[in-house]
């Protein structure tokens, strides 16, 4: 059971199904909402979906994943596919079903997002730059669903979704320099498959430059603007070493461990905002 428990963790990928929840409740602390009992199930929702669509991504990435993460749960075979699929259902209905607790906007962004989800998965990887756009607004949409919970939509929610876009963008053209080989195999035509790991890097520099340039327009709105200054210039420092680092030696290496840093970060920024919020903030 302990070893079963083990695989669905790594299986759903925890760290980014808890960046998305907790995108939820900043999202909602920035809109000054704070109804305890409602940005809980905010994040559950965030959590569930975004669970869901990872084992979706899993499932339709077998073949690549053969190549780049042998000991993925699904490829290892230590969770069954049927299972899998079991799993995911109960997790997207969970959502959907929580969300609609929540108000009817809520629950008409869940679905979005799990379609999103989904059609990337089945068929929109393969794109390249189109399939990041759709996982980069996945990680915006949490920071919005804060606003659709509190049914508020004051302007920050929308400007960190941003940030978390470009950078979201930044973090999956890197993945696919690290993911080359199996795209290859797949047929996914990443920026690096069509155009180069260097050029792709640049891309990656480019996209993560304008996050962090979007990451300076909160301070028209914080209180404690020099807080916020402060915490979120570690942040951004990091983000333009990892990327900048990478256009000198873009090998698939080095690109799994800046990605995982990038990861890292946005759990860094996400702190930042959240903080920053409860501090409190003015429109």
């Amino acid at each position: 059971m302990k070893r079963i428990l083990k695989e669905i963790i790594k299986l759903i990928r925890i760290p980014n199904c808890v960046l998305s929840g907790f995108g939820v409740i900043v999202g909602a602390f920035l809109e000054k909402y704070y109804v305890l009992p409602i940005l809980f199930l905010g994040f559950l929702v965030g959590f569930f979906i975004t669970a869901y669509a990872m084992i979706i991504n899993d499932y339709y990435d077998i073949e690549i994943d053969k190549v780049n993460a042998p000991d993925r749960p699904l490829v290892s075979g230590k969770i069954e596919i049927k299972t899998a699929i079991i799993l995911s259902i109960l997790l997207l209905m969970a959502g959907l079903l929580i969300a609609a607790l929540i108000n009817q906007l809520a629950l008409v962004v869940a679905v979005l997002f799990a379609l999103i989800s989904f059609f990337y998965s089945w068929r929109l990887k393969r794109f390249g730059l189109i399939g990041n756009f759709l996982v980069a607004s996945s990680m915006a949409i949490p920071f919005i669903y804060g606003s659709i919970i509190s049914m508020r939509f004051g302007p920050l929610p929308f400007i960190l979704a941003g940030i978390a876009f470009f950078a979201g963008t930044s973090r999956e053209i890197i993945k696919g320099i690290s993911d080359v080989e199996g795209d290859k195999k797949k047929g996914v035509r990443t920026l690096t498959i069509t155009m180069g790991a260097k050029k792709a890097s640049i891309y990656a520099f480019i996209f993560m430059l304008i996050a962090i340039i979007l990451s300076f327009l909160p301070l028209f709105y914080y209180k404690f603007w020099y807080l916020y200054l402060f915490l979120i210039l570690f942040v951004d420092i990091f983000m333009i070493r990892y990327t900048y680092n990478l256009i000198k030696d873009p090998d698939s290496k080095k690109a799994i461990y800046v990605k995982n840093k990038i990861l890292l970060m946005m759990f860094g920024a996400l702190f930042v905002f959240l903080i920053s919020g409860v501090v409190g903030y003015v429109v």
